[in-house]
């Protein structure tokens, strides 16, 4: 019996995966518990579930971004996800200016991490909302106080996948 149980659970994880882009269906009973954690996360409900951004305060036409696949670590893929998160209005503000000053429209401006991920030659895919393939698409990174450009690898329809050298506010400009 014990051998069946662990081949179980090996079998578990080495078929697993974590899936973060699709709204998530929560059962009722959970809600209290989880709208706390949303709260305390500073997103709705289906942003926390979702592990999205899609609104943020005084920002008017943001696209809506969250995690796609799963990233790319050490040259390969790995089940690893990335962690998006909000930003407060300084962070806005300043890659708004970012925009305007490259004379071109802020897409979004999002936190991004992965907890305990090894992130040596990491690439991670966004959903980002109303790109399309073909689009020129820029990302900058804020270190330390200056805007850095980031690789962009792909773009495809909602998609846009970069080079991830660490946590980070990052900017999407099109």
């Amino acid at each position: 019996m014990k051998k069946i149980l662990a081949i179980s659970f090996a079998l578990a994880l080495t078929f697993s995966t974590t899936v973060c882009a699709a709204e998530t269906v929560v059962p009722e009973k959970d809600f209290s518990r989880l709208d706390t954690l949303a709260d305390c996360a500073n997103k709705s409900l289906p942003e926390y579930t979702s592990n999205a951004v899609s609104e943020m305060d005084g920002v008017r036409d943001q696209a809506k971004i969250a995690s796609g696949s799963d990233m790319v670590t050490e040259g390969g893929e790995s089940n690893a996800t990335c962690v998006v998160d909000k930003v407060d209005v300084n962070a806005v503000r300043y890659a708004q200016h970012k925009a305007a000053e490259t004379g071109s429209t802020m897409l979004t401006v999002v936190e991004l991490s992965a907890p305990g991920v090894h992130l040596e030659n990491a690439q991670v895919a966004l959903r980002v909302e109303g790109v399309k393939a073909g689009d020129v698409v820029t990302a900058y990174r804020c270190v330390k106080g200056e805007w850095a450009a980031v690789n962009v690898a792909a773009v495809a329809d909602d998609s846009v996948t970069i080079d991830f050298p660490g946590k980070g506010i990052y900017t999407f400009i099109k």
